[in-house]
């Protein structure tokens, strides 16, 4: 392993193509020999080699794309896999679902992390202490970042950005998207005097209550702007800040799957932002703070590289980051124009399919989302499945897209790399920015004052979009890993076996007996937001296929290696055409009696590498240290010898 991040994966897409072409070429060869009867050599090469190539549709996607750890591990994890064909689906499928179900799954570690990074962030300690009774006032337009609380949730389609439950103080998780919008109707009409208490958290408590007001005073100073009142009710165990986070943010849904379920959706098809009516500047916004995102999931965290703000290599730590950063490229430039210009044609485009143009059906899709709404939190992953399954089947697309195109497989493709990057989005709405806000105003931090927008939000941010992006980020990095170490396992395995067939040595079978304890072994703590140490993992991995098969001849077959007649180039073609003939390869005349030529081409392989080995080889030898018996006992010191090799 160097310390080059790029060579080392370069080199682990390269051991894991091979690994993988090994065991695929195994698998076919014994395939072909049983199908043929040795005397089908009029087949022709392409028809033969159908199968074999077929893995190549993986490897050749890999090339170039160098994008985010999550990304990376995507495409190995493809590339590992032992399937080819139509058999690509099932790995997107088996990896959609995964990852998805990580989303499900790791919600109180995506809690804390949002907890600790705020509380770092407004530079408080888990014990500091808020003031009963102080009024907040927190501006609307800061933790509205993406405009839902101007968007009716009663409307058909705009129900489909807030929660689906009704609003019903202590029932949890609370619907708190839907009271906010719900206060901006009832300017001055605090919750308590609508409810008759404050709003109970997850302790099932009373923690606080909300007001909107448009007008407020500050210090003798009056405020004339949108915002909310929020009071922090008197807690029986104390006022702790971090206490009140963890209530709060106990009593919401930090990360509701129906709406990562619409982030996804209009990631990859501007289905909000077409059916909603967006505005080309609010687009232009959006897509710069999703790429943001994205160039945040790219960062790097292990000290050891430099800044590039490209957004398609790894980057260097929070410490080396300036306004560049934030800055759009000439290319990122271009690319928010073209989503702009989707989003205005009602029309979507995958990489995978020649970035053709396609339009989008809102009336399919907006039907998926709201039956994800219905269905238990068990069947939502693979009702999500269902809806990109729908749109892969459009007619309209099918006459669109080139030959040989696989939508479904393009379309989850797509969505699988933006999971990361839409559960951020997703949490960024204005009830966990709330919380956020309500300890920033308790402590007297004024680090959001400025914030307006998606622009100011992450600029003044910085440090807490870096540290909380990334770590959700590591979070994703790590459960890829982990599927992709059981297919390194099973790849390297398979290896190992094949290896235990042909040497027939017992030392070897007992190394594959204990083969999958040694790959449990190999793991230690890993910060998965360090490129080098996880690409460094999947590196062990791979080398216990070959580190394992050390193999020694024994003595007497050492000493009876004299007796053999030494390489011969025509004893090698005939076990080469034997070895074709088996696979009902073509070896004869082509079928109109023109010469095949493919045998004479691998004949001069054989004779090409027989001249190299005369000319230039040489055979090096370690001679160990020798007992000396006839004067007096001791040792030889260690040797090295030279030969031929013929």
């Amino acid at each position: 392993m160097s310390t080059d991040l790029e060579k080392d994966k370069k080199e682990a897409r390269q051991k894991i193509g091979a690994y993988v072409t090994t065991v695929e070429t195994n698998v076919n060869s014994k395939i072909l020999e049983k199908q043929s009867d040795g005397s089908s050599f009029e087949k022709t090469k392409s028809e033969v080699q159908k199968n074999l190539n077929s893995l190549g549709d993986t490897k050749q996607r890999l090339q170039g794309e160098i994008t985010s750890q999550f990304d990376t591990l995507v495409d190995l994890f493809k590339l590992s896999s032992l399937q080819t064909g139509e058999s690509g689906s099932n790995t997107i499928n088996y990896l959609l679902t995964q990852v998805l179900g990580a989303a499900q799954n790791t919600k109180s570690r995506i809690s804390e992390i949002f907890i600790e990074e705020t509380l770092k962030t407004a530079g408080c300690s888990q014990e500091q202490t808020f003031t009963d009774g102080n009024k907040i006032y927190i501006r609307v337009n800061q933790i509205d970042l993406f405009k839902l609380l101007k968007k009716d949730p009663n409307d058909d389609f705009n129900k489909l950005l807030y929660e689906n439950a009704n609003a019903v103080n202590g029932v949890h998780p609370y619907s708190m998207d839907k009271q906010l919008y719900n206060r901006l109707q009832n300017e001055g009409v605090s919750f308590f005097d609508e409810f008759g208490q404050d709003y109970i958290g997850g302790s099932n408590f009373q923690i606080m209550d909300v007001k909107y007001v448009t007008s407020y005073n500050i210090g003798g100073v009056t405020y004339q702007e949108d915002a909310f009142e929020v009071s922090l009710s008197n807690r029986l165990s104390g006022n702790n800040i971090s206490d009140f986070l963890r209530d709060y943010y106990s009593s919401i849904d930090l990360l509701d799957f129906n709406g990562l379920s619409v982030k996804i959706m209009n990631s990859i098809m501007n289905i909000i932002d077409i059916k909603g009516g967006l505005s080309t500047s609010e687009k232009e916004e959006q897509s710069k703070f999703e790429k943001l995102i994205q160039r945040i999931l790219g960062l790097c965290f292990d000290n050891n590289r430099e800044i590039d703000v490209s957004g398609t290599a790894k980057l260097s730590t929070l410490d080396n980051i300036d306004e560049s950063f934030f800055e759009m490229s000439p290319l990122d430039l271009k690319n928010i124009e073209n989503e702009v210009n989707n989003m205005l044609n009602g029309v979507t485009e995958f990489e995978d399919c020649g970035n053709v143009k396609l339009p989008v059906n809102v009336k399919t899709v907006t039907e998926g989302l709201n039956k994800i709404r219905l269905v238990p939190d068990n069947r939502k992953i693979d009702a999500l499945k269902e809806i990109l399954e729908e749109a892969a089947k459009d007619d309209n697309w099918k006459l669109q897209l080139p030959d040989g195109i696989n939508i479904d497989i393009a379309i989850k493709g797509g969505v699988l790399k933006i999971i990361p990057q839409a559960v951020v989005s997703t949490i960024l709405s204005p009830k966990v920015l709330l919380g956020m806000m309500i300890v920033f105003k308790s402590v007297g931090s004024v680090i959001m004052d400025e914030v307006e927008d998606f622009a100011t939000f992450i600029k003044n941010m910085k440090s807490f979009m870096v540290e909380f992006v990334s770590k959700v980020g590591a979070i994703f990095v790590e459960e890829l890993f982990n599927l992709l170490k059981k297919n390194i396992r099973q790849l390297v395995e398979i290896l190992i076996i094949e290896i235990v067939k042909e040497s027939k040595n017992a030392q070897v079978k007992m190394i594959s007996s204990i083969l999958y304890v040694l790959i449990q072994l190999a793991s230690i703590a890993i910060d998965w937001r360090q490129c080098k140490s996880v690409i460094d993992e999947i590196l062990k991995l791979l080398n216990l296929a070959t580190s394992l098969s050390n193999t020694r001849l024994p003595k007497f077959a050492l000493a009876a290696s004299g007796l053999l007649g030494g390489y011969s180039p025509t004893r090698a073609m005939a076990n080469i055409t034997e070895n074709m003939q088996k696979l009902g390869l073509p070896t004869g005349d082509l079928p109109d009696g023109s010469p095949n030529q493919f045998m004479p081409a691998l004949r001069a392989m054989v004779d090409g590498q027989r001249d190299e080995q005369l000319a230039n080889s040489k055979t090096e030898v370690f001679i160990p240290p020798l007992a000396v018996v006839s004067v007096g006992g001791g040792t030889t010191l260690p040797a090295r010898g030279t030969g031929k090799t013929f």
